[in-house]
């Protein structure tokens, strides 16, 4: 298992940052079909790369990455649970008027990618039992 999941987290990287443009990224969680059709394409794109790079093609598999990547990708799942946990939001970020805004901004980027890989991979390593 151990191999196979470290290839899922290097198709991961491969198929939310190499294959994933700036249009799909900001627009896969816009309201109605415009923001579905974008993440449909994203999850699709990197489903294809994270099967291929750990050479699994089995429909369970598939599944579970394709749906564990759209659910996250769709809702912002990230940026919700910042939210919750009162970390480092955009809309506080972008809100505030303190001195150097510009590197909050950036570290509130650098906690949100963190976040959201993690919840990824994390989903991912929990589900995978229950297709191998």
């Amino acid at each position: 298992m151990t191999e196979l999941f470290v290839k899922i987290v290097l198709g991961h990287l491969a198929g939310d940052y190499l294959f994933q443009n700036k249009e799909m990224a900001l627009k896969k969680s816009l309201p109605g079909l415009d923001g579905f059709g974008w993440c449909l394409l994203h999850c699709v794109i990197y489903t294809l790369t994270v099967c291929l790079i750990a050479s699994r093609h089995d429909p369970l598999f598939i599944s579970l990455i394709f749906l564990s990547h759209f659910l996250i990708d769709r809702w912002s799942l990230g940026e919700k649970w910042l939210k919750l946990i009162h970390g480092r939001t955009f809309e506080a970020a972008f809100s505030s008027v303190i001195p150097y805004r510009e590197i909050d901004i950036a570290f509130t980027s650098i906690v949100y990618t963190i976040v959201d890989n993690t919840w990824h991979l994390l989903l991912i390593y929990l589900l995978l039992p229950f297709v191998l």
